[in-house]
Parts: structure tokens; C-alpha cells; sequence
């Protein structure tokens, strides 16, 4: 038989007894952030929009002291197919076991942000296609005798 399970007791002069305020569930804006406001609340004048901030080449870094970075990152959910997930396990495994600097944890997200990165500040431009696969093999570098007979296959097309 199971012994019985005793309810833990605060003690009166810990200070989190007597007028407690009741807790009432909040839910945060999925969208727009800051502007939000609660159902009710007077409409604020309209205002222009604001013009996007050029973003600079360098990794922001808005950490206060003590802050973990992942604090300061955004939340994007992405679907990876399994091949992808398990390599990418296996590359910051890997990745891990190299560095001698321990003082910054890199985990899959790390790598994917660096990914996204790469792709955004020097591969964006070579961006074609319409499909997924159009678009990876746009950017993906070519080996020279794959290229070397699409250049072929150009030429040829491009006579007749």
C-alpha cells in the first residue's frame, strides 16, 4: 500500500502567505508584439508605419549582463526531414568536440542559424526556382564536370 501523501505546509513567516492576489491566465500577442492591447482598451491614434531599419552584416548582440543569448533570439519553428535532423546532431557533435573554447553551448539551433545566415548574406542572390529542390540545387556548388556538361547542354540548346 502506498503511504499517504502529506500537503506541504507554508510556514506563516515565509511571506508568501495571506493576501495573495488570485492568479488570472494571460495569453501573449501571437502577433504584433509591444502595439498589442487588451479587448476594451481605447483604440490609440492611428499611426504611419514605420520604415524597416536597415540590418547590419554583423551578428546582433543585445545581451544585457548575464542575459543567455537565446533570450534575445526570436521563435521560428521549421520542419526538417529525419536525414536532416540526424545529421545535424551529428555535425554539432562533431563540431563540439573540437572547439577549445567551451564558454558558448552549440546546439542545433547554432547551426541552424548559421545555415540561414550563410544563405541570406552569400548565397541569396543565386537563388532560382520553384521548387525546393530547384531552389537547393540553385545554390548548392556544383561539381566541375556537372557544370562543365550544363554548360554544354546550354550551348547545344542555344543553336538550335
Amino acid at each position: 500500500m502506498t503511504p499517504r501523501r502529506m500537503r506541504s505546509v507554508v510556514p506563516s513567516d515565509s511571506g508568501i502567505g495571506g493576501e495573495r492576489k488570485p492568479l488570472t491566465p494571460e495569453v501573449e500577442p501571437i502577433l504584433g508584439g509591444e502595439g498589442e492591447r487588451a479587448p476594451g482598451a481605447e483604440s490609440p491614434a492611428l499611426e504611419a508605419p514605420e520604415a524597416p531599419e536597415a540590418r547590419s552584416a554583423e551578428v546582433p548582440d543585445s545581451r544585457t549582463a548575464g542575459d543567455p543569448k537565446w533570450v534575445t533570439l526570436e521563435r521560428k519553428e521549421a520542419r526538417l526531414r529525419a536525414d536532416q535532423l540526424s545529421d545535424l546532431a551529428e555535425l554539432r557533435r562533431h563540431v563540439s568536440a573540437r572547439r577549445r573554447d567551451r564558454s558558448e553551448i552549440i546546439t542545433d539551433n547554432t547551426l541552424i542559424r548559421i545555415a540561414v545566415d550563410l544563405l541570406l548574406r552569400g548565397h541569396a542572390h543565386r537563388l532560382r526556382g520553384d521548387t525546393e529542390e530547384d531552389l537547393l540545387h540553385s545554390v548548392l556548388p556544383k561539381r566541375r564536370g556537372a557544370q562543365a556538361q550544363e554548360e554544354a547542354g546550354q550551348e547545344v540548346a542555344g543553336r538550335e
